[in-house]
């Protein structure tokens, strides 16, 4: 499986670089050559504000040694939580830059007009398809903001699904408030007025 980190050190000589990522599935919601180019290759420098769903909005501190363990950790302060993340630099956990204001807005109009709706032969396989949409290392904003959409449509979503596009909104409201610098309810409320127009 493709890695999305490579493991480097962190000095202000030495950014991170990461690897090119798995594309699969992305140009569904990309269709253009600088759109994919926003989520195939990043570097991260100390002081980055970066997202991931594991943490939210944070802000890359460097990269620690744990003693007795020959694995590296991204240190990264999360700016919601007001608490220190360390996400193995190994893991397929997402990290990326947060979005630029020309990417949110192109995702949103290109998820606004798409038919999300998809079938599924159970209820248990639509959350499972859900879930590793949205966390597996291959995961974009376009595909949360699908996901988010599918959800909200659907008549019969149960608790489990609730949550989880709870738990998506939430995570994209914040990115969009720090990238458009409004709160995180107007932000919510933007997010979910585009993406069902």
């Amino acid at each position: 499986m493709t890695q999305w980190i490579a493991i480097n050190p962190i000095t202000k000589d030495c950014p991170i670089e990461t690897s090119t990522a798995a594309l699969t599935g992305q140009q569904e919601y990309f269709g253009q050559d600088q759109e994919l180019e926003f989520f195939e290759k990043r570097t991260f420098s100390p002081n980055d504000i970066v997202v991931s769903p594991k943490f939210g909005i944070g802000k890359m501190i460097g990269v620690e040694h744990m003693p007795g363990l020959e694995r590296s950790f991204f240190t990264i302060e999360s700016m919601h939580q007001k608490m220190k993340n360390m996400i193995p630099t190994d893991s397929d956990i997402l990290i990326r830059k947060v979005a630029t204001k020309g990417s949110f807005n192109r995702s949103l109009d290109t998820i606004q007009k798409k038919d999300v709706k998809k079938e599924y032969d159970s209820r248990k396989d639509r959350i499972a398809n859900y879930q590793d949409r949205v966390r597996s290392n291959q995961v974009t904003l376009g595909n949360i903001l699908a996901v988010i959409k599918e959800i909200q449509l659907l008549k019969d979503k149960g608790a489990v699904e609730r949550q989880l596009m709870n738990e998506l909104l939430e995570t994209v409201s914040k990115e969009y408030a720090f990238v458009f610098e409004c709160e995180v309810d107007e932000a919510k409320k933007t997010i979910k007025k585009r993406i069902l127009q």
